[in-house]
């Protein structure tokens, strides 16, 4: 384990000698500064768990330099020596954040007791710093749902991007969750106690576009009859996400390019540059390298933003996660509508090619949802949701339920009969899901004899026998 490092800062070499010479035996990494200008040289080029410091000193005074090192090193911890002690500079130091407050002549033995409870309480603080940063980057992808390698990929690379500032491209299809992923790396960054404001490249006209995007000033057009701030302002020390970027046209791309490489920007009909501090996070469904070789998109612009490129997978190509975003999404309408819903086939919505990705799943998944009793079959869902490429009616292996509580007896009790009623009903079901309605192979699975099974079927009106064959 690395020893605590310490600075030792007083302009008197014998207290700052003894005082170094006594932490140093008891095992800290001491550093010794006569002066605050040189202990500020040695904070901007090295790391310190705490800084012991003298109060008067000519130059920078102890005060002046823990002010200063919040902003150099605010991490680490504090304590004044003074042989001048008031109330006045006692308070000053404590809202300075010095840990403690020592008055000269000091035991030196209670310095080195003060410097151990200083490093740990530093230490525990930066444990819950962690800790925080760490629930919060989680809670940052708890949203993005699959197991495939494409998408596990892709939430490492949000997880590593909490640090960056530097502009990401996202690409795919349309509704593949792009502006998830968007929404969980702002939400990771050091920026994410400011805005990401959403804009939508795709507008009316040019000059439209440019008004919302960078404000404008009064009189610039028709109707300015005040000025008003855009989109950019808005984003200031944010994100600025840029939904279909690759639709922007090409004179307002020059005004995007110059606020990326010189954090300013004109306000429609303004010649006074404003600045602004934004981190881009843009969007595309398009093939902008393609754009650009048509020229229709900048290629400077283009290496600017395609920084941290992503490449959102359709939900073809990630087929393991399709039970996962059905089961996800049933779940989240079902405690919307406050609707139970017991189980349903996670397999019959694998062999749809869902050309509008997880936008298209969602909206359906909803619609079921709303639509269905307490369980989705197979008889709710349209056939071409579970259809293969050659038509053919994909056979399920299993039937999973969204949600497998344990059996536990109230204190209550429970009523037996039902219980077993709605097991028998949740076999049969399947089982002439298994073999599309075919009542003498679903006979066959149950170890029914098919009378028996149609005379359970005639007097359970619950179990739908709709479209079933001979």
């Amino acid at each position: 384990m690395p020893l605590s490092k310490i600075l030792v800062v007083d302009d008197e070499p014998t207290y700052r000698a003894s005082i170094s010479r006594c932490l140093t035996n008891n095992s800290y990494r001491v550093t010794a500064a006569d002066s605050g200008e040189r202990a500020l040289e040695l904070l901007s080029t090295g790391n310190y768990d705490l800084l012991i410091t003298d109060l008067k000193m000519p130059g920078i005074s102890g005060l002046d330099l823990i002010k200063k090192i919040r902003e150099i090193s605010p991490n680490t911890a504090t304590i004044i020596m003074t042989a001048y002690a008031t109330i006045e500079t006692a308070v000053e130091a404590t809202k300075s954040g010095a840990f403690h407050y020592l008055v000269k002549p000091f035991n030196i033995e209670e310095l080195v007791q003060l410097a151990q409870k200083a490093i740990e309480h530093k230490k525990l603080r930066d444990e819950n710093v962690y800790l925080k940063r760490q629930m919060v980057r989680n809670a940052g992808v708890t949203d993005i749902v699959g197991k495939s390698k494409a998408i596990q990929e892709i939430v490492d690379l949000i997880k590593k991007l909490g640090d960056s500032d530097s502009n990401i491209l996202i690409t795919g299809e349309t509704g593949t969750g792009k502006d998830l992923v968007a929404k969980a790396i702002h939400s990771l960054s050091r920026r994410s106690k400011k805005l990401m404001v959403h804009f939508d490249c795709i507008n009316e006209s040019s000059e439209s576009l440019e008004a919302e995007l960078f404000g404008y000033v009064k009189g610039a057009f028709a109707g300015a009859v005040s000025s008003k701030e855009g989109k950019v302002d808005l984003a200031d020390g944010g994100t600025l996400f840029l939904d279909n970027i690759s639709e922007l046209p090409l004179n307002t791309q020059s005004k995007l390019l110059q606020l990326i490489k010189e954090k300013t920007y004109c306000p429609l009909g303004s010649n006074r540059a404003s600045e602004a501090d934004v981190r881009i996070i843009a969007t595309t469904n398009r093939d902008v390298e393609n754009a650009v070789g048509r020229g229709s998109f900048r290629k400077d612009l283009y290496y600017e933003l395609n920084v941290i490129p992503i490449c959102m997978p359709p939900v073809r190509d990630r087929k393991e996660d399709i039970p996962l975003l059905v089961n996800h999404f049933v779940k989240v309408f079902s405690f919307r509508g406050g609707k139970r819903i017991d189980g349903i086939s996670k397999e019959v919505f694998v062999n749809y090619s869902w050309p509008g990705n997880i936008t298209e799943m969602q909206n359906f998944v909803e619609r079921l949802v709303v639509s269905c009793g307490n369980r989705i079959e197979l008889s709710d869902v349209s056939r071409k949701y579970f259809e293969d490429h050659k038509g053919q009616v994909e056979t399920l292996e299993s039937v999973e339920p969204v949600t497998s509580p344990k059996l536990v007896i109230p204190d209550d009790g429970i009523d037996l009969n039902n219980i077993i009623r709605e097991l028998e009903d949740h076999l049969i079901t399947q089982a002439l899901t298994r073999t599309n309605g075919n009542k003498n192979q679903a006979a066959k699975l149950l170890r029914l004899n098919r009378t028996t099974l149609v005379e359970k079927l005639r007097k359970r009106g619950a179990i739908k026998s709709r479209n079933l064959t001979v």
